[in-house]
């Protein structure tokens, strides 16, 4: 099968011809992969800014996004079923496991980072408890298995009553910027980008606000119509974006860390102990995120954004992606 096959930091993936994987337990699956969204950490590994802090073993069939149609029986799904795939894979006996957690267990093992992935025409999915049956278009579905996932759990108790600052304008701040107007919260977006700011704006912002990299905190803070948050969701999480953002915040207010440019986050105790603020760190989400981020998506209020790529322009698709240049999410499809 022809695969896109990760073997050098810093070096583009190669096209190859690899070996179809092969099922060897009864809970495993095999599938005809459909689409699979570039994520931005795929960007990460492959550009090398992650180089130290996350080791893949090369070389390696990167893609965690995917969509794909059953290749036989399993579990109680149906040869041909089309599925999404859960990418977190963990013992399943440990308390995180236990309440569907995956992501934060500790023997957690990703699909495209420690199995291959979905950059091919095949895929193999340790365990069926990982699917979730889906219907629609593959192209538009893919990227709910990780942008979706993970702007549903950013976004996590956030209600109408609530006034949030979304600092980023990439795919998963533009799906929760979605979520979040559908439940009624105000929302202010802050980004660098005209052009996607302008799509944050359509997709309902209650106010977007131009500002430079350097300055997005000080931007916020300087020309949107409040003065303070009950929630910071920081969709970049680099030194630029997490210094003051706490300030941002009304008392018992929450920083929501989701983006992972390597920033460091300083403040003073004093801060958090007389203003009862919190600091999140947001990670995937669970099986159930991925449920229901898709229910809302088959409703028909979560515009996913697909911009699709064929398997052999991948490494287009990373160079666009990592200069900004893509709004909305690249679809890999092969």
């Amino acid at each position: 099968m022809k695969a896109a096959v990760f073997r050098e930091v810093g070096h583009p993936l190669s096209i190859e011809e690899v070996p179809f994987p092969r099922r060897e337990s009864e809970r495993e699956a095999i599938l005809k992969v459909l689409a699979t969204g570039l994520c931005h950490g795929d960007v990460h590994l492959v550009t090398g800014e992650w180089e130290g802090d996350i080791i893949v073993e090369t070389p390696r069939i990167l893609g965690h996004e995917i969509v794909g149609e059953l290749t036989h029986d399993v579990g109680g799904l149906r040869k041909g079923q089309k599925v999404l795939v859960y990418s977190s894979i963990g013992c399943g006996r440990c308390k995180y496991c236990k309440a569907g957690k995956y992501q934060f267990c500790e023997r957690v093992r990703v699909i495209g980072y420690h199995y291959d992935g979905g950059f091919a025409e095949y895929v193999k999915v340790p365990d069926f408890r990982y699917l979730l049956p889906v219907e629609g278009n593959p192209i538009e579905l893919a990227p709910l298995a990780d942008a979706g996932v993970t702007a549903y759990n950013a976004t996590e108790g956030i209600g109408p009553s609530d006034e949030v600052l979304i600092i980023g304008t990439g795919t998963v701040a533009l799906y929760a910027l979605q979520i979040l107007k559908r439940r009624g919260a105000f929302v202010s977006v802050v980004g660098s980008s005209i052009p996607k700011l302008e799509v944050a704006s359509k997709l309902g912002s209650d106010e977007v606000i131009q500002a430079k990299r350097r300055n997005y905190v000080e931007k916020a803070s300087e020309k949107s119509s409040r003065r303070r948050f009950d929630y910071v969701l920081d969709f970049v999480g680099a030194d630029y974006s997490l210094k003051d953002a706490l300030w941002l915040l009304r008392n018992e207010g929450e920083l929501r860390v989701v983006g992972e440019f390597g920033g460091y986050v300083h403040y003073p105790e004093q801060l958090l102990v007389l203003r009862g603020l919190k600091i999140r760190g947001v990670l995937y989400g669970s099986f159930q995120d991925l449920a229901e981020v898709y229910r809302i998506y088959r409703e028909g209020w979560l515009k996913t954004l697909p911009v699709p790529f064929k398997l052999e322009e991948i490494n287009d698709a990373i160079n666009e992606s990592h200069e900004g240049r893509i709004i909305g999410r690249p679809i890999i499809v092969p």
